[in-house]
């Protein structure tokens, strides 16, 4: 409302200047008390910067109540209804209030552009401030010292806009930081107002529109009011996050600066022609192109440094899309993995792909026997590789801490190399090694990290399938096979007979008198002895013929590609003769005489087929009684 009164200017002078003085109190009193609050709440929210800039306006708001306070005790003691005040308190006030405003804008903390160095963000300001001081000496400066002399009004009118300008330029560039961008909104411009009105007023002489400096005074206050509400809702609600994108990379005020020169430039020659205040404007606007042309060059020369690392950034995120699918691919390919060389092989390929393109990059993988006393490289590339394929070091020269399941860098002929064991859980496997000629990338060491563990758990998933396979197919008792690993053999072998034409021989045995051991002696003593039996067993028979236990005393020796029957009664021969030889266990000489039936395969038998045979021949030695063996198809027969 009092915009619009001062604006219109109805009631006159007397009745504008009159209401300026009684309500100038009020609202200084609500921007005092708004400042103080603000302040509080900075101070109890911990926010230093905005806590330092409201301190400082603070007092300014507080002079400035004051002010409006003594001119209104003028008012009503003697009527004065002066503008500006001629009063020394209230001039000392007025200029307290820039005094104070000047230096906390200057020391609000600025933003960080990604895309402006503090070069560039200097030759703005200098594009900003040469504009400024070209209009403060074509319109303030220049006239005054034209006139009778330059005086110490002249250096308050050409040094105090320019500071005033350079604090509202600075945060108007750089971006404000730590203090509420909403709150800054409002006090730039009030402080701009501000600090104008404190230096036109006295240069204004009493005119019918002297009430504009009035309405100008209300827009100040409503923007003071407008900012320490932003400020306190900052302080105890905190202020949301700026939308994604919307802060600008540059600013457009010095451009705008350098057209509002050209512009005035342009309005100077078409009045005045080339006169002194005209060639001032032109010396400032030949400096303006100077400086930009500057700043142009600068710019130039920062987006290639940007294109640059853009560029490298890009080939980075290249290497790293190309290490991701390695390590990928890598792991799709060690779920279908069985072999333990197979992974040793993929993971030498693997570190060698992810140090690629590396000076002098090397890489090993090996691995180490039960008691890690030897361990072999069984992959190896780079320099030396063939040299280092299937060497031996010793464990003592491995350190401790790759025992220990660390990762280690270590030094080798003056190159920094990474040790990385090769470990799931207490199984330990190996270690790989990788280097360079240099220090390896954080990201290389990291992808290495991932690759040792993919390896390691690929590692560990191949030696449980492995240990349940043999659990699965093996006797946990003697470490034969049981009967799925005797049915597996014994179908290749008759696939084998029938394309060789050469037999399988199936030897089932039985120990005779193993139940009374068991009741005379306990099963602790009876499962020692069909361990030794076990051993006995594997010791009568080629490597590549099959021994598994059945169950109980039962026991069977699968033998392939046999020439005739003799061959298998030769077996069976050596069988009953190392099975006659006494057994001593726990003190006790025991003996464990077997029946043994044999069976030769012939076309068209399944496993079950042999297997009946075998038994039936069995039974007919047992019946025989004592050491025997019993060809399936003929009369029992005595052991030579």
């Amino acid at each position: 409302m009092l915009f619009v009164v001062h604006v219109t200017g109805v009631g006159g002078w007397d009745f504008q200047i009159t209401l300026s003085k009684l309500v100038s109190p009020l609202l200084g009193g609500i921007m005092t008390a708004l400042g103080w609050r603000a302040w509080y709440l900075a101070r109890e929210a911990g926010q230093t910067a905005a806590q330092r800039y409201l301190f400082l306006t603070g007092i300014a708001w507080s002079a400035l109540e004051l002010a409006a306070v003594v001119q209104l005790v003028h008012l009503v003691a003697a009527g004065d209804r002066s503008f500006p005040s001629q009063s020394p308190l209230v001039l000392l006030l007025n200029l307290l209030v820039p005094v104070c405003i000047l230096p906390a804008l200057l020391t609000i903390p600025l933003q960080t552009r990604w895309s402006s160095s503090r070069l560039r963000l200097s030759l703005d300001m200098a594009t900003v401030m040469t504009a400024g001081a070209v209009f403060v000496w074509y319109f303030l400066a220049g006239p005054q010292i034209a006139g009778p002399g330059a005086s110490a009004e002249t250096i308050v009118l050409t040094v105090a806009p320019l500071v005033g300008l350079f604090a509202v330029a600075r945060l108007w560039i750089g971006g404000v930081a730590e203090v509420s961008r909403r709150a800054m909104f409002w006090g730039v411009p009030l402080a701009a107002s501000q600090i104008g009105s404190g230096l036109l007023q006295p240069l204004v002489a009493h005119t019918p529109r002297l009430s504009l400096m009035l309405a100008l005074a209300q827009v100040a206050g409503v923007s003071v009011i407008a900012s320490l509400v932003a400020h306190i809702r900052k302080a105890t609600d905190g202020e949301p996050a700026p939308v994604s994108g919307a802060r600008r990379p540059a600013s457009l005020l010095p451009y705008a600066a350098i057209a509002a020169v050209d512009l005035l430039l342009i309005f100077v020659l078409s009045r005045h022609g080339l006169d002194s205040g005209a060639w001032a404007v032109l010396g400032g606007a030949i400096l303006l192109t100077g400086i930009v042309v500057t700043r142009q060059i600068v710019s130039v020369r920062d987006n290639s440094r940007l294109v640059l690392r853009v560029d490298a950034g890009m080939t980075a995120l290249r290497a790293a899309i190309e290490r991701e699918q390695l390590l990928s691919d890598l792991g799709t390919t060690l779920l279908r993995t069985t072999e333990p060389a197979e992974v040793h092989r993929l993971a030498g390929v693997a570190a060698a792909g992810l140090l690629a393109g590396l000076p002098g990059a090397r890489t090993t993988v090996v691995t180490t026997g039960p008691g890690t006393e030897y361990w072999t490289v069984v992959h190896a590339s780079g320099p030396g590789a063939e040299e280092l394929l299937g060497t031996e070091t010793p464990g003592s020269a491995v350190p401790s801490g790759v025992l220990a399941g660390e990762i280690v860098e270590a030094p080798d002929s003056g190159r920094p190399v990474l040790m990385m064991p090769l470990l799931s859980g207490d199984r330990f496997f190996g270690m790989m090694t990788a280097g360079a000629d240099d220090d390896l990338p954080d990201e290389l060491v990291k992808a290495l990290h991932t690759l040792r563990t993919q390896v390691s758990l690929a590692l560990g998933s191949v030696a449980l399938t492995a240990e349940l396979t043999v659990r699965a197919l093996h006797d946990p008792l003697t470490g034969l096979g049981n009967r799925a690993l005797l049915r597996e053999r014994l179908t290749g072998a008759l696939t084998r007979a029938q394309r060789t034409g050469r037999p399988a021989g199936v030897l089932l045995l039985d120990l005779n008198g193993f139940k009374p051991v068991n009741d005379t002696y306990g099963h602790d003593v009876g499962d020692a002895l069909l361990r030794v039996v076990a051993d006995r067993l594997r010791g009568c028979v080629r490597t590549e013929d099959t021994v598994a236990r059945l169950g109980g005393d039962e026991f069977v020796v699968m033998t392939e590609d046999l020439h005739d029957k003799v061959d298998a009664v030769l077996v069976a021969e050596r069988i009953i003769t190392a099975l006659n030889e006494p057994v001593f266990v726990a003190g006790h000489e025991l003996r464990a005489p077997a029946s043994v039936g044999i069976a030769l395969s012939r076309a068209g038998d399944s496993p079950d087929d042999v297997l009946r045979y075998a038994d039936s021949a069995m039974y007919a030695a047992k019946r025989a009684g004592g050491a025997r063996f019993h060809l399936y198809g003929v009369f029992p027969q005595l052991r030579n």
